[in-house]
């Protein structure tokens, strides 16, 4: 349950520095909020994060799911998916929400 909680954090830790790259990278435009093309293709390194985010979330949700699959499976693939979501689509959608909040602002 541990390496599940460790390897989720380090996915989320991926995640966040993957959208804050792209955000840098795309410094004064607008980034799309749930799906679309970035105006600026994110960087090599963007994109190796997300894939490091990617598989740590896959494994610790996983290995989360197998904690509870013998007695509650439906519970297990609740968990999964809702863990899944939440580690690799809430760290991106901050950053994108509050660059997009910081354009706003800007006269």
């Amino acid at each position: 349950m541990s390496l599940a909680v460790c390897a989720l954090t380090f996915a989320v830790l991926f995640h966040i520095v993957a959208a804050r790259i792209a955000a840098r990278e795309n410094f004064g435009r607008t980034l799309p909020t749930v799906n679309g093309s970035y105006p600026v293709r994110p960087a090599r390194r963007a994109r190796r994060a997300q894939t490091a985010g990617w598989i740590l979330s896959i494994f610790g949700a996983l290995q989360l799911g197998n904690y509870f699959w013998l007695t509650e499976p439906w519970l297990a693939m609740g968990i999964v998916v809702a863990v899944l979501l939440s580690v690799n689509g809430l760290p991106s959608l901050l950053v994108t929400v509050l660059h997009n909040g910081s354009l706003r602002t800007q006269p």
